[in-house]
Formats: C-alpha cells, sequence, structure tokens
C-alpha cells in the first residue's frame, strides 16, 4: 500500500459519505501539508498527515504467494492524522461538520476493496484500519504551534497499517530450524 493511497483513501471516504448523508455544505475536502497552513483556510475539512511511524505490532509482513512468484514482503507503517474543520464565519456550523466526520471514521473502521483510493495499485487483500488516536493537549498545542497558526479543533486518528509497495525478500542463507534439543542437567 502506498502513504498517499492511505491518505486518498481517507479523504475519498469522508467526501464520499458526506455527499451521501446531507451534502458537502459547501466545504471542501483536503489532504493537506504544512505549506498550506500559511494560506487562510475557510470551509474546509483538512486531514493533516502529521506523523508516520513504523508499525511495530507488523512491522515486516509476508505479503501473499504464489506458486510462481518469489517470496516478497511488506514494511508496514502507522500514519497518524489530524481531522480538522475550518469555518471562519459558523461555529456551530463547523462544530456539525466535525462531528459528522468523525462518525463517518467510527462507522469504518476498515478501508478495503472499492473504498480504497483507485488511483493506486491495491492488492486484493489489502485494507487499511482507521480508528482515533490518543494526543495528549500538550502534544496538540505543541503541534499546532509549530505549524505557526492558532489552535484549531481537531481530532487525531490513526491509520493502520499502511504498507510499502511489496519486494521480493531475500532468503536467508542460514539454515532455519524450529527444533528444541533438550540435555540432562549436569548435578
Amino acid at each position: 500500500m502506498f502513504i498517499a493511497g492511505a491518505s486518498g483513501s481517507l479523504k475519498r471516504l469522508i467526501e464520499a459519505q458526506l455527499q451521501a448523508t446531507g451534502g458537502l455544505d459547501g466545504y471542501g475536502v483536503s489532504v493537506f501539508s504544512t505549506r498550506q497552513f500559511s494560506a487562510p483556510v475557510t470551509r474546509q475539512v483538512g486531514l493533516f498527515l502529521y506523523r508516520v511511524e513504523v508499525d511495530e505490532t507488523r512491522r515486516i509482513v509476508d505479503a501473499p504467494r504464489t506458486s510462481t512468484a518469489p517470496r516478497r514482503s511488506t514494511l508496514g507503517f502507522e500514519l497518524r492524522y489530524l481531522l480538522t474543520v475550518w469555518d471562519e464565519q459558523d461555529a456551530e456550523a463547523e462544530q456539525l461538520m466535525l462531528a459528522r466526520c468523525m462518525d463517518i471514521v467510527d462507522r469504518h473502521p476498515l478501508l478495503s476493496g472499492d473504498l480504497l483510493a483507485p488511483a493506486y495499485a491495491w492488492e486484493p487483500e489489502d485494507a487499511l484500519r482507521v480508528s482515533f488516536a490518543n494526543l495528549s493537549i500538550e502534544d496538540m498545542l505543541r503541534l499546532w504551534g509549530s505549524l505557526g497558526v492558532p489552535y484549531r479543533l481537531s481530532v487525531p486518528c490513526v491509520v493502520r497499517t499502511a504498507r510499502l509497495t511489496a519486494r521480493e525478500r531475500m532468503e536467508s542463507s542460514t539454515a532455519n530450524s524450529n527444533e528444541l534439543v533438550m540435555s540432562p542437567m549436569a548435578p
């Protein structure tokens, strides 16, 4: 899977579900980069990828293997996003839109198949797990401060396991044995 594919899939999910459940109400949905925070933002649902980590629980994942294909493995990642809504004119509308977006993320914890962004070459078994994440208020304020813009009400989310494209795995030249040998203890 691709990092940009995960971002595109999350954007696609939120945009499609907003349209299906009452419309966008004049909001756009965008994946943000740090450059976009320097310009004024109005009526926007933003997904800001602020951190990429190796997924320690699924660091190396064996890709499905066919009889003719070499063994392949992928490196798994956790992608950490801030989900933020901007509406400079109406705080209530901003909060309502944030609640709608949170409901969408909550109702779609697994993105697979047609929910994945079609612009990327996904494997048939690929899936992204989306959930809310914890971020202390201190870390949240520090993150917003580093962007050089005032704090905005945001919800941290995490996407697991986004992977790099599968690559051929080198077979080890050493013998791999799972045999346990017991020997008597010396008196």
